[in-house]
C-alpha cells in the first residue's frame, strides 16, 4: 500500500522511514515489545508539511493478519469513534484506525480545526487504498453482550499485554504466548464491575495446565478440577472454568453469583465461536 504524496496542501517532506521487527526499537524504545506481540511485520513512516501549518506524521503498521491489526488497535481505546476503516478513534489530534492487516496512526504536531480536517481526509484516503476489509477476531463472539463496557475490550496474545491492561503477576501464570488468543473486557453487573478474561489455547491440555498453574500460584491452592470460585481480597471473588481448549476467568466479581453468572454467559457464547 502506497501513502499519498500530498493532500489538501500538505506534501511529503523528507525521506520515508521503514522499520522491521529487527529495528522497531530504533523507532519506539518503550512500545516495541507490544507491537511484536501482535505479529508486527513492518512500519512505514512519512512526514507531511505545509507552509504555516503543523506537520503531520503518518505511520502505517503492517501486521501478520487482520486479527492482529484489530488487536493493536484495541490496545488503546481512548478517543471518539469515527467512520474510517473498520474501526477508528480520534483524540486530541491523533487518529488511529485499522483495516485488513494494517493499523494506521496519524499524528500532527498540533491540533487546529484545519489540521483535524486534514487528518480525517488523509485517513479516509489511506483507508480507501486498502482493497480488502479484513475481519476482527472470531473470539469476539464469545463476549456476552449484556453489561459489556465496549471501550474495555482488548484482544492480545502475550502476558506483556495482559499485565498492561490488568496486572496479574510478573510471572506468566497463564502461559500466554504467540499461539494463544486472549480477550479482556469489563462488565457492569448490578453494583459491581467484574472483568472477564477469555484465553483460547492450541489444545485442551494446555488450557488445563494453565488453569492448574493459575490455581496453584495465584490462589495458593491445590488444583481440584476444571472450575474454581474463590474469595480474594476486599470481599471480591475470582472464578474460572475450562471449556475444552478455552479458559474463562472472572476477576473482581462482587459476589459468587456475579462470577458464576458471567462464566455461564461466556461458556454459552463459546459454543457459537468458530473453532
Amino acid at each position: 500500500m502506497q501513502l499519498p504524496q500530498e493532500f489538501l496542501g500538505w506534501k511529503t517532506d523528507g525521506a520515508d522511514q521503514v522499520f522491521t521487527r529487527q529495528t522497531i526499537f530504533d523507532y519506539m524504545d518503550g512500545g516495541g515489545e507490544i507491537y511484536l506481540g501482535y505479529d508486527f511485520r513492518r512500519l512505514d513512516e512519512r512526514e507531511y508539511a505545509k507552509p504555516g501549518a503543523p506537520r503531520i506524521i503518518a505511520e502505517v503498521y503492517s501486521m501478520g493478519s487482520s486479527e492482529d491489526a484489530y488487536g493493536i488497535f484495541s490496545h488503546d481505546t481512548d478517543g471518539q469513534p469515527v467512520d474510517i476503516g473498520l474501526g477508528a478513534l480520534y483524540s486530541a489530534g491523533l487518529l488511529r484506525f485499522w483495516k485488513d492487516r494494517y493499523f494506521v496512526r496519524l499524528q500532527p504536531e498540533d491540533e487546529t480545526p484545519e489540521v483535524k480536517a486534514a487528518v480525517m481526509a488523509l485517513g479516509k484516503q489511506i483507508a480507501e487504498q486498502i482493497p480488502q476489509a479484513g475481519s476482527p477476531p472470531a473470539l469476539l463472539q464469545a463476549l456476552p453482550p449484556a453489561g459489556l463496557i465496549s471501550s474495555s475490550v482488548h484482544y492480545f496474545h502475550t502476558a506483556v499485554s495482559l499485565n498492561i491492561h490488568y496486572f496479574i503477576d510478573n510471572a506468566n501464570l497463564l502461559n500466554l504466548n504467540a499461539r494463544t488468543e486472549a480477550l479482556l473486557a469489563q462488565y457492569q453487573q448490578s453494583n459491581d464491575k467484574p472483568r472477564l478474561l477469555i484465553i483460547r489455547y492450541p489444545s485442551s491440555g494446555e488450557a488445563r495446565t494453565a488453569l492448574d498453574q493459575f490455581t496453584t500460584a495465584y490462589l495458593k491452592e491445590t488444583p481440584t478440577g476444571r472450575e474454581i470460585l474463590r474469595p480474594v481480597e476486599k470481599g471480591l471473588f475470582v472464578g474460572g472454568r475450562q471449556v475444552d481448549r478455552t479458559l474463562l476467568l472472572v476477576f473482581e466479581a462482587g459476589s459468587p453469583d456475579s462470577a458464576e453468572h458471567l462464566l455461564e454467559l461466556a461458556a454459552a457464547k463459546m459454543k457459537g465461536v468458530a473453532p
